[in-house]
Parts: structure tokens; sequence; C-alpha cells
């Protein structure tokens, strides 16, 4: 038997503003809301979500951190906005790959996570409940963090050849250990990084994410893949799809 044909590449043309509701949140990294009350959460990147805003209203102190939090709260809503249109054009361009994914269903999430954000972005900027600042430098204490939630920027946008969405990625593996060393760095308990498999190229765990766990390994760190029930869109990414926890 041949083997099976590598998928066509899907590729983004920038890096896109579109955050994902606490559901979201709970099936990609695996946890729960209600079993976090009381402790200190980062988000980063944030984006335009709900998870600060919900995690908030359950007793979570999380903060979310952007780049783009520096904008005012109208463009912050717009540029979500035409984000979330872009990515699903495209997506329905390449329809057979995203054909385990209700669309509508994406988009109309998306959009619920947006309106719930700009609901709170501003008294919440006021709270400290979002902060601009941008990886692999965060303006935090070593340890401030309980747990450390990042999703959407490691692995997802790095380059094509190595298995990313953004074509001339600036995101090459030297940037992304940075990053996660920085990540651990404010993690007082764990950092979990979502999603662990390859985007552009057929299935398989991200060559950057196998290089950041061997060398939390080596550091004496706990790591582990533990699994996520997060829709991705393709069948086929089951096996694979999985958060990586490293703990200390």
């Amino acid at each position: 038997m041949s083997p099976e044909p590598a998928p066509s590449l899907f590729t983004l043309d920038a890096m896109q503003f579109f955050g994902r509701v606490a559901t979201d949140y709970e099936a990609m990294f695996a946890i729960r809301l209600a079993n976090m009350k009381g402790l200190r959460v980062l988000d980063c990147p944030s984006g335009p979500g709900s998870f600060v805003s919900e995690g908030h209203a359950a007793g979570v102190r999380v903060i979310g951190v952007d780049p783009l939090y520096a904008q005012p709260l109208d463009a912050l809503v717009q540029r979500g906005s035409e984000d979330v249109h872009n990515t699903i054009s495209r997506m329905r361009a390449n329809a057979s790959r995203f054909a385990d994914i209700d669309l509508d269903a994406y988009a109309h999430s998306k959009l619920r996570a947006l309106a719930r954000f700009a609901s709170d972005f501003e008294q919440g900027s006021i709270d400290g409940r979002y902060v601009t600042a941008s990886l692999p430098n965060l303006p935090f204490a070593d340890r401030e963090f309980d747990v450390t939630l990042s999703a959407h920027l490691l692995f997802t946008y790095s380059d094509p050849a190595s298995g990313g969405l953004l074509p001339d990625s600036p995101f090459t593996l030297a940037w992304h250990q940075t990053a996660a060393d920085e990540l651990m760095r404010v993690s007082r308990r764990e950092l979990r990084l979502y999603p662990t498999t390859t985007r552009s190229l057929r299935p398989c765990r991200h060559p950057y994410a196998e290089a950041i766990a061997d060398r939390f390994r080596s550091l004496g760190h706990g790591v582990r893949y533990e699994p996520s029930s997060f829709a991705r869109g393709n069948h086929k990414d089951d096996t694979l799809n999985a958060c990586l926890v490293i703990q200390r």
C-alpha cells in the first residue's frame, strides 16, 4: 500500500488576533476552572478571548498578556472581528482540511469570546487583569503565577518548514526556547503549552515542542504530554492532540 500523501500546505499571511472561550481553554489544556479557584494564572498571549473575564468571574486570579493591549478597545474589537472573518474564509477555502469543524459554530464561538472580552477589557485593564507585554520579556517576578497557559503562539506560528503556519516566521527554535524559559520563569507550579502538533505538515509532534521538552527534562523538570479534547478540525490529529505540561 502506498503511503498517504501529505496534506496540502495551509498557511496564514500574518498572526491572527482572535480568542477563545473558557470551555475551549479547558479542552485545550485539560484543566477545569472550578479546580483553579484562588490560583494566580497567567494567560500569555491572551488575545481578545474571554478566559480572563470568565476566570475572574469564577474566582481565578487570571492575568492576560498581549502586545496589542496598548491599542484602544474599538481598534482591538475591529482587528479581532476582521481576523475571525479572514481566518474562517481561509478555512472555508481549505474545507477538506477542516471537515470535522462546524465553521459557522467555530466563528460564532470566536465572536462570542470577543464580545465578552470587549465588555471586560476597559475595567479589567484598570484592575490589572490585562497587561501589555510580549514574549520573550514579561514584566513579572519569578514564580509569580501558580500556572501559566500559552496557546496558539509557540509552534503554531513557526515557519511552515518546521510545521507552523507563518511563512518567514521570526519565531525560530532559539526564540521558542527563550520564550519557554521566560514562561517557566514566572511559573511556580507548571507551564502548559498548546498545540504541540505540526499544522502545515503531515500531523506529527512539532520538532520545537520535542526540543523544549527534552531541554526541560535535562534541567530536572517533570515533562509530559497531556491529552487534549479540543476539536482540531482534522480527526487524523487526534492521537497527537495534547498540551505540553512542564512542572517544577
